[in-house]
């Protein structure tokens, strides 16, 4: 299942429950690093999300979140306060932008990765210089040519690579453009399935998420599942 709010909309939620340091600890710390007030919003925003949605799947009450034991473990660094987030009983991933943050969770025994990104119709699309040969594959560069909307798909590719390497726990650590994600055919319900060559062949499923006109969205798992969607009302009811 996964769950996205702006972080204002979490903000209010989380207020009602102590404020961030209460239901966050240690994890709040994170975001004193970070220069822009809206950044550090999104990134407390983004954790406090994902403890709620695991607090809801557990069936345990919002007022228990605080208590859930969830880790970080970065590939360079080990155990940490940053990296893939972790808990014994689920599989767990998020992803925040400075206007929406998604949090997902999953049975343990599957990889799971979830990505957001600003789409075209915002300002700041995080299309840069040399994304083309960066991000892309020779054969998501074809489909450029075809394309309504280049923009739309560079981020589309880029989501899903954002995604998929995320739900190895490795990150952008393996080149982008070595992953032919557009080139997948789709499966049951939007599902595409893709080999991660540099990853000793690991076959991985991607879908699109709908999150609205401004944002693009990608879950990565292990094998396609069923998706649920909610929504903070449903964690409060």
């Amino acid at each position: 299942m996964f769950l996205s709010a702006s972080p204002q909309q979490v903000t209010a939620l989380v207020q009602g429950l102590g404020g961030y340091e209460q239901l966050l600890g240690a994890e709040a710390s994170a975001a004193r690093k970070l220069k822009f007030p809206a950044d550090a919003q999104a990134l407390l925003s983004s954790r406090a999300l994902l403890r709620l949605l695991l607090a809801h799947e557990l069936g345990v009450g919002l007022g228990q979140a605080a208590a859930l034991d969830i880790t970080r473990h970065c590939p360079d660094c080990g155990p940490s306060d940053h990296g893939q987030p972790r808990h014994a009983l689920r599989t767990l991933s998020m992803s925040r932008t400075r206007e929406l943050v998604i949090a997902a969770v999953a049975p343990a025994q599957l990889l799971l990765g979830v990505d957001v990104e600003r789409g075209p119709s915002l300002n700041s699309t995080g299309i840069f210089e040399g994304f083309d040969d960066t991000v892309l594959s020779l054969a998501e560069k074809a489909l450029l040519a075809e394309a309504e909307n280049p923009d739309q798909l560079r981020l589309n590719a880029f989501s899903a690579k954002e995604a998929l390497l995320k739900s190895l726990g490795i990150g952008l650590r393996i080149a982008p453009s070595s992953i032919d994600a557009l080139g997948a055919s789709q499966g049951l319900k939007g599902w595409a399935r893709v080999k991660i060559a540099h990853a000793g062949g690991q076959e991985l499923a991607w879908r699109e998420l709908q999150l609205g006109p401004e944002h693009i969205g990608t879950l990565a798992a292990s094998r396609p599942l069923p998706v649920r969607q909610l929504t903070l009302q449903d964690l409060v009811r």
